[in-house]
């Protein structure tokens, strides 16, 4: 229980603070995060209230996630579950991020047992439309994380902008957005379509058979739905190079700039994105960013916009 309640002053300044602290995840500003987090730390840790607290750092670990700082993060997390309770919200969430770490790092066996924990933490809540709601998010999550991993190969030669610019052209051109899915489907290495399969089995055979009715369908064989998934994959990647405040596109496009309007320009920042995560296939740049040339830059922003597993107090 928190030793005293907290001042009006306290409450003002927690209003803006944890807000800006939740769109770090957004945009990994790891940085930003840390000086958020600790300010929210010498408002709530005098006055007692702990599990506001380690809220607010999730958010901070979350964001070092995003920003593939997994040690950090992994730490974190397991701070958070080592102080919160099983029955709690805070827990099950933690739990469920640091299973999204083990898969960033293409480590599914570190992710099962952790999974498996997420899924029993899930049934502590009572709602089905929440219960619902929680396994669409983790689930999804957890086979978007599948499918980055199984793209992330460090020993690829860097992308070639000039190739990644033609092809995009070549998809902007003669194909559909959902063309163009079907394009992203069929460049996935098999290593991302094993994983994906294999998450999707640990999660189903985890829960017992009347929760399974809570899970959303699989993902299909068919190429453009495959492609939807793997779009989804990418977006923290792509919506990062394009639509995050931090990122020189998006500043441009803020002040009016004819440059964003160029596709090389938009292609250039796509393959810087891929490449500082050693995504190097050159279909799957070019599909990004023909997709975001396609669907223009607000719409793709709005699409693309990366959810969080977090379910946040508004939504309750």
């Amino acid at each position: 229980m928190p030793n005293k309640p907290l001042t009006e002053e306290q409450k003002v300044r927690l209003a803006v603070l944890e807000p800006r602290l939740r769109a770090c995840v957004r945009t990994a500003d790891l940085r930003l995060a840390k000086e958020v987090a600790a300010e929210i730390q010498l408002l709530l840790r005098p006055s007692g209230h702990e599990t506001r607290l380690l809220k607010a750092k999730n958010w901070l670990y979350e964001t070092a996630l995003e920003a593939n700082s997994l040690e950090f993060a992994k730490m974190g997390f397991l701070g958070t579950i080592k102080k919160s309770s099983t029955k709690t919200r805070l827990h099950l969430e933690a739990v469920a991020l640091l299973a999204v770490c083990h898969l960033r790092e293409g480590n599914l066996e570190g992710a099962r047992p952790l999974i498996e924990n997420a899924i029993r933490y899930i049934n502590n809540i009572k709602s089905d439309a929440r219960r619902r709601q929680f396994h669409k998010r983790l689930l999804g999550r957890l086979e978007e994380e599948g499918i980055l991993a199984g793209l992330i190969d460090k020993t690829k030669p860097p992308l070639s902008i000039d190739k990644v610019s033609e092809e995009t052209l070549r998809l902007v051109r003669i194909e559909t957005a959902e063309e163009i899915l079907t394009e992203l489907a069929k460049s996935l290495p098999p290593k991302s379509l094993n994983l994906l399969g294999e998450i999707r089995d640990v999660y189903v055979l985890g829960l017992p058979a009347p929760e399974r009715k809570f899970l959303p369908p699989p993902v299909v064989e068919e190429k453009e739905e495959l492609g939807k998934r793997a779009s989804m994959a990418l977006k923290r990647v792509a919506w990062r190079a394009l639509c995050s405040p931090n990122s020189e596109i998006y500043k441009a496009w803020s002040d009016g700039l004819s440059v964003v309007y160029d596709k090389k320009y938009i292609t250039a920042a796509i393959v810087t994105a891929f490449q500082s995560i050693s995504i190097c296939i050159t279909m799957l740049a070019a599909s990004a960013a023909a997709l975001a040339i396609k669907l223009g830059a607000q719409t793709f922003c709005e699409i693309f916009a990366p959810a969080s597993v977090m379910i946040d107090a508004a939504e309750d």
